[in-house]
């Protein structure tokens, strides 16, 4: 029997229907796009598409160790956004095998970099924990060997995280960290650009309108889109380099432009959830805020005017199948396995239930309960509580952090709409996304930010080098006063 014809009346009517044969195309997309098997097959064929891996590891031994961690987060994110391009075929499939390889050189640079470490709390490994136990809940999968792979890339975002937030121990460290990450945004951003300009009619979707450079999937290059916009927004409001101020507001409004036309409701929603911050302080900044909205809008009406438009319609409606899926899983699908999820069961599904929906979740957290039941989605949801809680407090605080106040109240906001849009994707625990990635950056530093705060270390937490300096200074000068002077 058909999936879709296990839906309470779903064939019944003319708009069920619709709804039938919407979740019947989405199943096969879905099919497609979960078929990550065929790139291991290609890479085993050919394994010289290897040959960039290995190239990016003998340039990671000729960078200097205090530029390693740098050089591989630039690296990252564009490895990453090849992944998610099959339209580039045996690259990208190289990209997506290799993406294990990319988290591992950046915990291996994070490992081997000069200067101290800070002390992560044990809550922080709850992470690392979790990701191993997650291994145990798919060996007996229809998928093993790639559910496998899987769950040992998300092990290795898990790794590559902690071991980057052990060496921010100062707030340059923590910018230096955003700012690497920006460039590679901003690099990467060159691949859907390509596709926009050299292949402008085969990078929308037919008879939808909707924007997939490369053939990929628009919701999963929207991702892309809504990690550089306040990364770039950022940059563009604090740099030093008034001279590329301009191109940093051109490619904002050109990356916001291109995430219009992917149609994503949940990217745009990202979007507009972490630029709510940026709003309110250019709201105290008029002339600069009315060159930015001069810039952009003609950016934008010129993007959107050389496009077709089927795609906005999209943003116009709230229609979704979402709810139905939702529905059905928690049910009918949970209660059947619901403290251990597919540990100890076989010859089911690790993307989906194939038995009666048919589709994925749609949500971080109900994937996590398909996936290990109670057992993994309770602890990860509590982990997501509890880091937006440290966040918070981490935001009153931030005026006696060291640094820019305005980074901290962008990355909380940040963490905040990563949260909020896992409630319509699971990106932010999937292993192939800088979104998912810089998530848990985040998450582990206000935890353990958090920590010190609690434990009376306040102005240790994250100090800027000046205070570090100031401090150090002052400790000097005690330690020469206190010296005891010779008798006369």
């Amino acid at each position: 029997m058909s999936p879709l014809l296990c839906f309470p009346g779903v064939l019944a009517s003319p708009k069920s229907g619709k709804l039938a044969d919407t979740l019947r195309k989405g199943s096969l997309r879905t099919v497609q796009m979960e078929r990550v098997d065929i790139y291991l097959d290609i890479v085993m064929q050919q394994p010289l598409l290897l040959a960039p891996i290995a190239l990016l590891a003998f340039a990671f031994l000729l960078v200097p160790a205090h530029r390693r961690l740098s050089v591989t987060l630039i690296v990252l994110v564009p490895w990453l956004t090849l992944a998610r391009l099959p339209g580039l075929g045996t690259i990208q499939a190289a990209a997506k095998v290799g993406s294990v390889a990319a988290y591992a050189l950046v915990a291996i640079a994070a490992l081997t970099h000069p200067g101290p470490r800070r002390d992560i709390p044990a809550i922080v490994w709850l992470y690392v924990v979790l990701a191993v136990l997650s291994i145990l809940y798919v060996l007996r999968v229809d998928e093993r060997m790639l559910a496998i792979v899987l769950r040992m890339q998300w092990l290795a975002v898990t790794v590559a995280a902690i071991t980057v937030v052990r060496t921010l121990v100062t707030w340059e460290d923590f910018k230096q960290f955003i700012d690497s990450l920006t460039w590679g945004c901003i690099i990467a951003l060159a691949l859907p650009i390509s596709g926009l300009i050299l292949f402008p009619t085969e990078s929308f979707l037919r008879g939808v309108a909707r924007f997939q450079p490369y053939g990929a999937n628009s919701n999963q290059i929207g991702m892309l889109f809504a990690l550089s916009v306040p990364l770039m927004t950022y940059m563009a409001m604090t740099t030093r380099r008034q001279s590329i101020r301009p191109l940093l507001i051109l490619l904002v409004t050109g990356t916001i432009g291109m995430a219009l036309i992917t149609g994503s409701r949940q990217t745009m929603l990202a979007i507009v959830l972490v630029m709510t911050p940026v709003v309110f302080v250019l709201s105290k900044r008029p002339i600069l805020t009315f060159s930015v909205l001069a810039i952009a809008g003609v950016g934008l009406v010129w993007l959107l005017s050389s496009v077709e438009t089927a795609a906005m319609e999209r943003f116009s409606s709230l229609e979704s199948t979402r709810l139905d899926i939702w529905t059905l899983y928690w049910g009918e699908i949970f209660p059947q396995r619901p403290i251990f999820g597919l540990l100890g069961t076989t010859g089911e599904s690790y993307f989906k239930d194939t038995s009666l929906v048919g589709q994925h979740p749609h949500n971080a957290w109900f994937y996590l309960m398909y996936l290990g039941g109670a057992s993994l989605a309770l602890p990860m949801f509590l982990l997501s509580i509890y880091s937006v809680f440290s966040g918070w407090q981490i935001w009153k605080r931030r005026t006696l952090l060291g640094g820019d106040p305005f980074l901290y109240s962008l990355m909380l906001v940040l963490l905040v709409a990563m949260y909020i849009q896992g409630l319509f994707n699971q990106v932010v625990y999937w292993p192939t996304y800088s979104w998912s990635f810089l998530h848990v950056v985040l998450a582990g530093l206000f935890i353990t930010l958090w920590s010190d705060i609690k434990e009376g270390r306040l102005s240790e937490a994250l100090p800027s080098l000046e205070y570090l300096e100031a401090h150090e200074r002052e400790l000097e000068e005690f330690e020469d006063f206190s010296v005891p002077q010779p008798a006369a």
